[in-house]
């Protein structure tokens, strides 16, 4: 791994934008946008789109946990300015340096599809852009989508989400949804791993966390337990948390706390576990999660279903998970 701070100057390395900051002699790679590029060449993710080779001072990460997205294969990146670290004061909610851009870029059989961009331009938690944009049938370019979202067909898969959508599951939405940190898929739960990519421990070693946690970040339990809150985590925890941007009218948290050491005391366990459901019910649930019982447990029923009310998540996909349902209906299963 390469630290985007020793990275080439060479020109093909430049970014299209100018940095417009420097701290202490140091200059970040790219300057803060005002506004979303009409182009995703523009973005500074790619020096060449079309060889696709990825600017030097732009890192790849993969999630410990995935989020559930119709089986697209998904490729993600970051740019981290230079000259300031990541507020990591709060080792739930990441305050990512103003500057930061996040790319994620979705495959479907085998071909680029959509990538979608968020990046922070100032230092309030609302001051951030996102943008999806929309690949071109030759894969040498990818236009930014209108702002209203882009409806399935014409060669699109699935639907291209609208601008306000991008905030209600990343947060700042009128309805509530998403958290403060904004970039869910990067955290130190998500990173704390050994695989590919940018790592909790890559991070640490460089110094670009204000406070390195202690150790790795791991979900206690057994293997059942941690992928099933693990999956919880990131497919339902960014709109059902006790942050001021999570979902108001439901009591349900299923976002891991970093730093829990007992399964029974994971937010997802107090709060869903045994607990009677407050605003969905059907006939046949009796609870949010039944011990022992998959098919009396309201999560694992709003999980299967797609193209309803009861649809969970509400946004964002149109098919429904079978892996992940099961690594669910395992945990409820060994509950008993």
């Amino acid at each position: 791994l390469t630290d985007p701070t020793t990275s080439s100057t060479d020109e093909e390395d430049q970014s299209t934008d100018s940095p417009d900051d420097t701290v202490d002699g140091c200059v970040n790679t790219f300057g803060v946008l005002e506004s979303v590029p009409a182009f995703l060449s523009e973005t500074g993710l790619y020096t060449n789109i079309s060889t696709k080779e990825v600017h030097a001072s732009v890192w790849d990460f993969e999630p410990k946990y995935r989020l559930w997205s119709d089986s697209a294969e998904k490729m993600r990146w970051i740019y981290l300015p230079e000259c300031e670290p990541i507020d990591t004061r709060n080792m739930d909610d990441w305050s990512l340096p103003v500057g930061s851009r996040l790319f994620k870029e979705f495959i479907v059989d085998g071909k680029r599809v959509e990538t979608r961009f968020i990046t922070r331009t100032g230092p309030s938690t609302h001051d951030y852009l996102y943008a999806a944009y929309i690949w071109n049938e030759d894969e040498t370019e990818a236009a930014l989508a209108a702002a209203e979202g882009v409806p399935a067909g014409d060669g699109l898969p699935y639907d291209i989400p609208s601008e306000p959508a991008c905030r209600q599951c990343h947060g700042d939405f009128a309805i509530e949804g998403g958290r403060p940190s904004r970039a869910l898929g990067f955290s130190a739960l998500l990173l704390s791993h050994d695989g590919g990519g940018l790592t909790l421990d890559d991070l640490v070693s460089m110094e670009r966390l204000s406070h390195p946690p202690e150790g790795p970040i791991e979900i206690p339990g057994d293997d059942v337990a941690r992928q099933a809150i693990g999956y919880l985590h990131v497919n339902c925890g960014g709109c059902h948390n006790a942050t001021s941007d999570g979902v108001p009218h439901v009591d349900m948290n299923l976002w891991y706390d970093v730093g829990q050491t007992d399964v029974e005391q994971t937010p997802a366990y107090l709060t869903a576990v045994g607990r009677a459901n407050q605003s969905f019910n059907d006939q046949h649930v009796t609870a949010r999660i039944e011990p022992g019982v998959p098919e009396a447990s309201s999560i694992i029923y709003r999980m299967s279903e797609r193209g309803n009310n009861a649809q969970m998540p509400p946004i964002g996909t149109t098919m429904i998970d079978e892996a992940g349902i099961a690594l669910v209906e395992a945990w409820v299963e060994s509950l008993q």
